[in-house]
């Protein structure tokens, strides 16, 4: 067999391995936005949460002033 009959022989299994090496870096890539995703997500979750724990003590003044002037 010559050298060109073992390429196209191996050619199939060529590219069957670079497709699937090529998905595994899609999916990791993937994951890894997901997981920038999440973490920004729980960031701006902690953020909002503060800003309304900083709210709810600022009505609670307002309310306590409001009380005292009655």
């Amino acid at each position: 067999m010559s050298s060109l009959h073992i390429l196209v022989a191996f050619l199939p299994i060529l590219v069957l391995i670079f497709i699937i090496v090529f998905v595994i870096r899609v999916i990791r890539r993937m994951e890894h936005r997901a997981e920038e995703r999440l973490k920004i997500d729980k960031e701006t979750s902690q953020l909002q949460q503060q800003q309304i724990q900083e709210i709810n003590k600022r009505l609670t003044n307002i309310e306590n002033i409001l009380r005292e002037v009655d």
